[in-house]
């Protein structure tokens, strides 16, 4: 049994059933029930975490260098990430319930995260492969 084709449909219909379900909630009823409004209000108050996440998921899976900082295939870029961003969530839950992240300091842990997986947890060492082979 090939995975790898596996893993492409899994996530082909979950980005295909989170647009579809973004466009239903975009057109119900209720106001700011996006998945997108969500995340962002989620990001501007106590999961600051989360623009650093996107920004190292951008960094490892869309830039990457050729020679990952700590070696290919490392498992330890993956500990450091769990490390950090549990950290981060820690801090981000003992702000008050008002806490409101500045967008500046937003934007800076998102391209903290790119570069941390641009440079530390890379796939850009690893061979290509085509799509649905």
């Amino acid at each position: 049994m090939d995975f790898t084709l596996i893993v492409q449909i899994v996530i082909g219909i979950t980005i295909i059933f989170l647009m579809l379900f973004n466009i239903y909630l975009y057109f119900n009823d209720e106001k700011d029930d996006t998945v997108n409004f969500i995340i962002k209000k989620w990001a501007y108050n106590k999961y600051f975490f989360l623009p650093m996440a996107w920004g190292i998921l951008g960094g490892h899976f869309f830039l990457g260098s050729q020679v990952p900082i700590l070696g290919p295939n490392a498992w330890v870029p993956v500990i450091l990430v769990v490390i950090l961003l549990l950290a981060i969530l820690i801090v981000g839950l003992k702000q008050p319930k008002d806490f409101v992240m500045k967008p500046s300091i937003q934007f800076l842990l998102l391209i903290i995260g790119v570069l941390y997986g641009h440079f530390f947890w890379s796939q850009r060492h690893l061979d290509y492969f085509e799509f649905f082979n």
